[in-house]
């Protein structure tokens, strides 16, 4: 028999050895019985991941790739469970690609036979129980860290300026002197001196401060700091949200700032870095300054992720200057910056003259798209996101993010454009019975539909052509006076990006 061997461990499961330990003692007691047996190992795979999200599982996933092709009349492992107990779908794939490719899951306990009723009875039952073990291993960490924070422990990593260590065997903080300098300028240069998050960025680069995973602090990264009330020695728990890859047409997974009234505050056991009275004053100055919103994990820039500055290759970032969205390089003096709407039509006309003959066919007017479900979930998903940017506003609102006028200008234009996506999604999607018309099919530029989206739709629709934009302006330059090189994907991506 042609076996292969599945090894997996969790980091968040209870152990008292090492991962490392665990999976090597997994390993020898599987080779041993397969040596046993006369069981014929051909490959080993091996991953420490948790077994709740299957799509988070690369070598699980290339197993079933494996077992679906008939590689193996068998897969061993320690237990049932090692494979997967997760979601119930997770599980049912696992099991169907099993049981379909006539694939045994043995253990050093038992056998399963996926084609036998009653193997596949115990299976189900099993991996049922798998998961609620998985559950209730997951109440026990959630109470354990609840009750940690709680006592005023830290179990996160630990935030610039400080350093993890332990008090009395609870985790908690200690203050990293060579770092906390820079904490305590960053909040005397924004509350005494009045300084932008980043003008102090760049001056404390220049004093040879550097942050712990890149290059140089940015202005998102002190105002981070600023807002952190760890350096008064509070803990602030439940302060962001994680979506997951596809929850929201994300492609990846997002993290979202939750606001204020949402966060879980307690008294830290470790040392502050500065003073509370400091630390008010901050909040209070940053409430007053006009400043970009929190991550809503809703993109707002078309260009998002793909224009590079020509001068150092970093991404450039959309940010308002007097109510306009401009595209400006983070590091100072490095590029001159441009209106994010001239830079978005030079890259929009750019591409609709390369492929001015791609064309989207529809039916005639008032059903245009007839039953065409990719083009009514992509209106549909615009109206979502829409409606999602009018309820955050509010949110910005109470927060005293945005003042009454920028609010009720935003607003009204976002409940227009909700209305019209609406009118139109109506007009296209008319059962034709209902205008007594006759359909038939004509054709519509896709660069046509391209105005009629919402940024994050045509953020996706431009990288289904282009992989990166490197951008040029000469600083004094006019407005409009910059130069563009698009680096297009191969053809064959093409089509896989009009499925997204």
């Amino acid at each position: 028999m042609n076996i292969a061997i599945y090894l997996r461990k969790s980091r968040a499961e209870e152990c008292s050895d090492s991962i490392e330990e665990t999976l090597k003692r997994h390993r020898e007691t599987l080779l041993e019985f397969a040596e046993k047996n006369d069981l014929n190992i051909q490959e080993i795979y091996e991953e420490v991941v948790s077994g709740e999200s299957l799509y988070a599982r690369p070598q699980m996933l290339k197993l079933l790739s494996d077992v679906e092709a008939g590689s193996y009349d068998g897969i061993l492992c320690m237990d049932i469970d090692r494979l997967g107990r997760g979601a119930m779908s997770d599980q049912g794939i696992i099991l169907e690609t099993f049981k379909n490719a006539n694939t045994k899951i043995i253990t050093p306990n038992k056998t399963y036979d996926l084609n036998i009723e009653t193997d596949e009875t115990f299976s189900e039952f099993e991996t049922f129980m798998a998961r609620q073990e998985l559950k209730a291993i997951k109440r026990r960490l959630q109470r354990g860290i609840r009750k940690s924070i709680e006592d005023g422990c830290y179990i996160a990593n630990a935030p610039y300026g400080y350093r993890k260590t332990t008090v009395d065997k609870r985790p908690t903080l200690s203050v990293n002197e060579e770092e906390a300098r820079f904490v305590r300028l960053i909040f005397e240069m924004y509350v005494q001196k009045g300084w932008g998050c980043q003008k102090i960025a760049d001056t404390i680069y220049l004093m040879g401060a550097k942050p712990r995973r890149s290059d140089r602090f940015g202005r998102t990264s002190i105002m981070k700091i600023i807002h952190n009330p760890v350096y008064i020695g509070l803990i602030a728990w439940n302060r962001k949200t994680q979506i997951r890859k596809g929850a929201r047409g994300n492609a990846k997974q997002i993290t979202i700032c939750n606001p204020r009234e949402k966060w879980t505050v307690v008294n830290g056991i470790h040392p502050p870095i500065i003073s509370r009275e400091l630390f008010e004053q901050a909040q209070k100055i940053s409430a007053g300054r006009n400043r970009p919103p929190s991550n809503t994990g809703v993109i707002e820039n078309p260009l998002a992720g793909l224009l590079y500055c020509a001068h150092c290759g970093a991404l450039m970032q959309r940010q308002v200057v007097r109510g306009r969205p401009y595209l400006l390089c983070q590091k100072t003096g490095c590029m001159a910056s441009s209106s994010l709407l001239l830079v978005e039509e030079a890259v929009v006309n750019a591409l609709e003259e390369m492929f001015k003959e791609w064309k989207v066919k529809q039916e005639k007017s008032p059903r245009a798209f007839g039953d065409n479900k990719i083009i009514q979930k992509a209106f549909e998903s615009e109206i979502r996101t829409t409606e999602y940017q009018i309820n955050r506003l509010h949110d910005l609102l109470e927060q005293g993010i945005y003042d009454e006028n920028t609010y009720h200008t935003r607003i009204s234009l976002l409940e227009e454009r909700r209305e019209k996506l609406g009118k139109n999604k109506s007009a296209l999607f008319r059962d034709p019975k209902e205008s007594g018309r006759k359909t038939g099919e004509s054709e519509i530029s896709i660069w046509e539909l391209y105005n009629s989206a919402a940024p994050q739709g045509k953020n996706r629709l431009i990288k289904a052509f282009v992989d990166r934009v490197v951008y040029k302006k000469e600083k004094g330059a006019k407005p409009a006076q910059f130069s563009l090189d698009l680096y297009l994907k191969p053809l064959s991506s093409f089509l896989n990006g009009f499925q997204i």
